[in-house]
C-alpha cells in the first residue's frame, strides 16, 4: 500500500489553557502527557515545522493542504505570534495553505480578530450552547462561567463572516434539543458541530448506564427537530448523517470509512496521530520522531499509522460491524470510541445509537419522499431503449428527452428570477430585461449548466432551505451572476474552460478548477480527443454536443497527480469535468476522449431519469466492482451504462488506435469485461423498473464476448 498523503497538520501551539472543562480529552482522559510538555512551541521547532512541510508538500505534489492551530488555547501562544507563523508557512509552500485555529473565544478580542482577519486565519468556536448547557462543562478551574465571554466572542465573529468557521459544541442530553438549535439558530454560525461526549468501553458514555436511551433519544428528537424546523441551519453532524445514508462519502470521521489524512506535532515538536486518540491510552497518539529530526514522508509510511489506516477499512473492523448491515453508513464509528479491553476490535460504544439513529433517518426520508413525491412522466409510447442506448439511432429519443429538459429548466429559471424576493437584491432590472428577451433566448440561458446551479439553489432558499457546497461552504445565489449570465454569447456552443462562477461553487474547495494558462493548452486537446470521437463514430461526437454544454478542467488536490480525474453531476446537467494535466504533462488525448465518453453517458442516463424512474427506491445498497464502498442500485446501473459504452471505445483503440495502446487497451477490455459480468449478475437482484430492467437487458445485449470479437 502507499503512504498516507497527510494532507492536514494540527499543530499545538500552547499545551495549557484558561477554562477546565470537565469532558477534555487533553486533561481529564486517559493520556495526561500535557504536564510534562512545553507550554508553547519554540520558535525553532515552529521554523522546523515549516521547513518539513515544505519538504512534504514539495515531495508528494499537494497543491493546498490544512494547518490548524490548536492547544489548550491556541490563543495563549500570542495572536501576534501565530500570524507570522502562519506567514512564514504560506511563503515557504507554493501550496495553498488554508490557516485556522479552535479556540474558546475567551481571549478573542476586536485587536485579535482585526489581526486574524488581516492574515486571513480562519476561526472556529468551541461552544456548548445557551449559558445553561454551556456552564455544566466549560468552566474556569474556580467553577467560574465562561459563557459572557464566549457569547461576545461569538457576536464579534459574527461579524467578521470571512474568517468565521462556525462553532463546536459537545452534547449534553440532559440539555433539551429544543434549547440548543433555537440558540445557535438565533446567532446563526456558517456550521455547527454537535459532538458526542469522548467515551469508549472501558469509559461509557456519562448518565448511559442510569437511562440506557439517553443519547438515543436526544439524538431522534434533535434530528427531527433540525429536519422540520431548522433545516437551514448547518449542523454538520446531521447533513453528514444524511449523505451517509444516500452513500455519498461522508464530510465526518464519526461516519464511514475512511483514511489517514491527519497528524498532530504536540509543543515538544513531537509527531502524533489523531489528537482524540488520547481518550484510550497513555501515549496512545506517540508516532515517534519529530520536526527537528524526521521528515513527514517517514510519518505518512510508518508503522503506526499503518495500524490506524487499516483500521480505517472494513478489513479492520471487528466482526459485529463487518456483518453490520448499516457498516458502509457508520464504518464501525469513530477510532477512539471503539477501544476496550481488546483494543479497538469492537463496534463504537454508540452502536446502539447510531443504528438507532440510522434507522431514523431512513424512515424519515422515506416518508417524505413518499409525501412529497413528484408525479413522474412516462416515457411516450414508441421510445425504444434500444435505439436510445447507441448514439447512432438514438437521435429522436434525445430529441425528446432533450426538449423535455429544456421546458422543465426554462420554466424553473424563470420562476425564480421573477420570485418577488429577487427585487430586493437590486435586480428589478435584470428580471425586466430577462422577461422582454425573445422566449427562444431565454430558454438557452435557462439551460446553461450554470443556470441550472444558481437558480436551484435560488429556489431552495426562497423555500426557507440552505444548500452547500460538497465541502459543506454555503451556497448563495448571488444576484451579480445574472448580468454574466445575460452577456454570455454563442449560447449553443459548448464553453470549454469557461470561467463560469456557477460550475465551480458547487464544489467548493474540494475541487481545483485548472486557470486559464492552463485553460488555454487544454482547450486545443478537447479538441483533439472530440476529433478521435468522431472519426470513430460521428454520432456519438454530435451526440455529446447536443447534450453537453460545458466541460470543465478540474484537479483533486487530495488524489495522486497521476490519477486522471473525471466527474459530472445532476445539480449542474450538461457539464463535464475532467483533468488534462497528469503529473507534470497533459494527459494523452485518448484519456480525455475516455473522459468524455465517461462522463458523457452519466448525462446522458440522467436526461432519460428525468421522465423515468430506473430503480425503485434507493433504500438498499449493492456491491459495485470499480469502487470499494457500497453504492445504491441506480449508482451500479450507472457504471454498467458507463462502461458498455467505453468498452467499445477501448475495442476500437485495441484494433484500430495508435500500437503504443494496444496492450493495454486489451488488458482494459479483459479488465472491463470482468467487471461487467460481476454487476450484471448483482443487478439481476436489484429492484429495478420495467425501464430499468429493460436498459439493463439492452446494455448486456451490447456486450458481445471479446472471443467472438476477436
Amino acid at each position: 500500500m502507499a503512504p498516507s498523503r497527510i494532507t492536514s497538520f494540527l499543530v499545538k501551539v500552547a499545551s495549557r489553557c484558561n477554562l477546565d472543562c470537565d469532558y477534555c480529552y487533553v486533561y481529564h482522559h486517559a493520556d495526561q502527557s500535557w504536564r510534562k510538555m512545553p507550554k508553547l512551541l519554540s520558535a525553532e521547532d515552529q521554523a522546523a515545522f515549516i521547513q518539513r512541510l515544505a519538504e512534504y508538500v514539495a515531495e508528494v505534489g499537494l497543491t493546498r493542504c490544512a494547518v490548524v492551530f490548536h492547544g489548550g488555547e491556541p490563543l495563549l501562544a500570542g495572536v501576534e505570534n501565530l500570524v507570522s507563523f502562519a506567514n512564514r508557512i504560506r511563503t515557504a509552500t507554493p501550496a495553498k495553505v488554508e490557516v485556522g485555529l479552535q479556540t474558546n473565544g475567551l481571549l478573542l478580542t476586536e485587536s485579535a480578530l482585526e489581526a486574524l482577519e488581516a492574515a486571513d486565519i480562519a476561526v472556529s468556536l468551541s461552544l456548548d450552547g445557551p449559558r445553561e448547557a454551556n456552564d455544566k462543562h466549560r468552566n474556569s478551574r474556580r467553577g467560574r462561567s465562561s459563557f459572557d465571554g464566549v457569547l461576545a466572542a461569538l457576536e464579534r465573529l459574527k461579524k467578521r463572516p470571512k474568517i468565521f468557521a462556525g462553532v463546536i459544541a459537545v452534547i449534553d442530553p440532559s440539555t433539551p434539543p429544543e434549547d440548543l438549535l433555537a440558540f445557535f439558530d438565533e446567532h446563526q454560525p456558517p456550521r455547527v458541530d454537535f459532538l458526542l461526549p469522548d467515551a469508549h468501553h472501558l469509559r461509557p458514555p456519562p448518565g448511559r448506564t442510569d437511562t440506557p436511551d439517553l443519547y438515543e433519544t436526544w439524538q431522534r428528537r434533535a434530528f427531527d427537530l433540525w429536519l422540520d424546523d431548522y433545516p437551514h441551519l448547518p449542523v454538520r453532524m446531521f447533513e453528514a448523517l444524511l449523505d451517509a445514508v444516500a452513500g455519498l462519502p461522508s464530510t465526518t470521521d464519526a461516519f464511514g470509512l475512511g483514511d489517514v489524512s491527519l497528524i498532530s506535532i504536540e509543543t515538544d515538536g513531537s509527531y502524533h496521530d489523531l489528537d482524540v486518540l488520547k481518550v484510550t491510552s497513555d501515549g496512545a497518539t506517540k508516532i515517534g520522531g519529530g520536526v527537528q529530526d524526521t521528515p513527514i514522508s517517514a510519518i505518512a509510511a510508518s508503522a503506526h499509522i499503518a495500524t490506524h489506516r487499516r483500521l480505517l477499512t472494513k478489513a479492520g473492523l471487528c466482526a459485529t460491524c463487518q456483518a453490520c448491515p448499516i457498516v458502509e453508513i457508520c464504518g464501525g464509528g469513530s477510532l477512539p470510541h471503539r477501544y476496550g479491553d481488546n483494543g479497538f476490535d469492537n463496534p463504537t460504544v454508540y452502536c446502539r445509537e447510531m443504528t438507532a439513529l440510522v434507522s431514523h433517518v431512513r424512515s424519515r426520508l422515506d416518508g417524505l419522499l413518499a409525501a412529497d413525491a413528484r408525479v413522474v412522466q412516462a416515457l411516450p409510447d414508441g421510445f425504444d431503449i434500444s435505439r436510445y442506448e447507441l448514439a447512432e439511432t438514438a437521435l429522436d429519443q434525445m430529441q425528446h428527452l432533450c426538449e423535455k429538459a429544456r421546458q422543465v429548466l426554462a420554466g424553473e429559471f424563470a420562476d425564480a428570477v421573477q420570485a418577488s424576493e429577487l427585487t430586493s437584491y437590486g435586480n428589478r432590472e435584470f428580471v425586466e430585461t430577462f422577461m422582454a428577451l425573445d422566449p427562444e433566448r431565454r430558454a438557452r440561458i435557462s439551460l446553461q449548466p450554470g443556470a441550472v446551479a444558481w437558480q436551484r439553489t435560488r429556489a431552495a432558499a426562497l423555500q426557507g432551505r440552505a444548500t452547500h457546497a460538497v465541502d459543506g461552504i454555503p451556497l448563495v445565489a448571488d444576484p451579480d451572476y445574472l448580468s454574466f449570465l445575460l452577456e454570455r454569447s454563442e449560447l449553443d456552443q459548448m464553453a470549454v474552460g469557461l470561467e463560469d462562477a456557477w460550475l465551480r461553487r458547487p464544489f467548493g474547495d474540494a475541487i481545483l478548477f485548472e486557470n486559464e494558462a492552463i485553460a488555454s493548452q487544454a482547450r486545443p486537446l478537447v479538441e483533439q480527443a472530440l476529433t478521435i470521437i468522431e472519426s470513430w463514430r460521428p454520432a456519438l461526437g454530435a451526440e455529446i454536443r447536443q447534450a453537453s454544454r460545458a466541460i470543465q478542467f478540474v484537479r483533486d488536490p487530495s488524489a495522486h497527480p497521476e490519477k486522471i480525474v473525471s466527474f459530472s453531476d445532476n445539480s449542474v446537467p450538461g457539464a463535464l469535468y475532467v483533468s488534462v494535466w497528469q503529473g507534470d504533462r497533459m494527459i494523452d488525448p485518448y484519456d480525455l476522449a475516455d473522459s468524455l465518453i465517461h462522463e458523457h453517458r452519466h448525462q446522458k442516463l440522467y436526461l432519460l431519469e428525468r421522465l423515468a424512474a430506473t430503480v425503485q427506491g434507493n433504500d438498499v445498497a449493492v456491491v459495485s466492482p470499480w469502487r470499494e464502498d457500497l453504492r445504491p442500485p441506480s449508482g451500479l446501473l450507472h457504471a454498467v451504462f458507463v462502461f458498455v459504452e467505453l468498452r467499445r471505445f477501448w475495442l476500437h483503440v485495441r484494433d484500430h488506435g495508435p500500437s503504443r495502446l494496444h496492450n493495454r487497451a486489451a488488458n482494459q477490455l479483459q479488465d472491463t469485461d470482468e467487471r461487467l459480468a460481476e454487476a450484471f449478475s448483482t443487478l439481476d437482484l436489484c429492484p429495478l423498473t420495467t425501464t430499468g430492467r429493460a436498459l439493463t437487458e439492452v446494455l448486456r445485449r451490447a456486450c458481445v464476448p471479446l472471443r467472438e470479437l476477436a
